[in-house]
């Protein structure tokens, strides 16, 4: 008979078990709504797990002003809130001339695998903030990441009026569970012309 090891993780999840339920943590945290909601009913935690959720709270949203210095800090403010939804959204994310974050907006929400989006919306509120540059970004609630040519498309047409209208579109991701893609890093979209 072996001994049975835990596992750091595996620990820290048996001693939450009772106090949180981490798949509605998750979907809580998705939707950008209060973790606390998360707690098992009935069983009064312990301040330490309050305070872990508060932490996370405060960890999980963007401070102001946040300065974006690559496609992994756009995927690392998006992952938790947008990996596990159930229907597809298109969020812009405004910047101003040091790529400190201005405001992040939920442009759209489709349906299980699409999301119209109409470019004009796009720069609405870029142009209203008078940001210097943009960038976008939409799950799959498939869960791969993978950009369709329906992405394709409107990336480049995107791009397109960000050139016309004087607001550089920086990227644009696709965000998948666990995973996701920067267009620009793959040149999909944001061909030189």
């Amino acid at each position: 008979m072996t001994a049975r090891t835990t596992t750091p993780d595996r620990a820290l999840r048996e001693a939450l078990a009772p106090y949180i339920n981490p798949a509605r943590l998750r979907r809580l945290a998705a939707q950008g709504d209060d973790l606390r909601a998360a707690l098992v009913p009935g069983t009064p935690p312990p301040a330490e797990v309050l305070a872990l959720l508060d932490a996370l709270t405060v960890l999980l949203h963007p401070a102001p002003r946040e300065q974006i210095k690559s496609p992994a800090d756009v995927a690392a403010l998006l992952m938790i809130e947008m990996a596990h939804l159930d229907q597809e959204e298109f969020r812009v994310l405004h910047l101003d001339t040091k790529n400190r974050l201005q405001s992040m907006i939920t442009l759209y929400r489709g349906s299980l695998n699409s999301a119209t989006v109409r470019v004009g919306e796009v720069y609405k509120a870029a142009l209203r903030l008078n940001s210097a540059a943009i960038i976008v970004a939409h799950q799959h609630p498939s869960g791969c990441p993978e950009p369709s040519p329906e992405d394709l498309l409107v990336t480049r047409q995107i791009v397109e009026a960000g050139k016309l209208l004087d607001v550089e579109c920086l990227d644009s991701l696709v965000i998948g569970r666990g995973r996701w893609v920067s267009l620009r890093e793959r040149g999909l979209g944001f061909e030189k012309s």
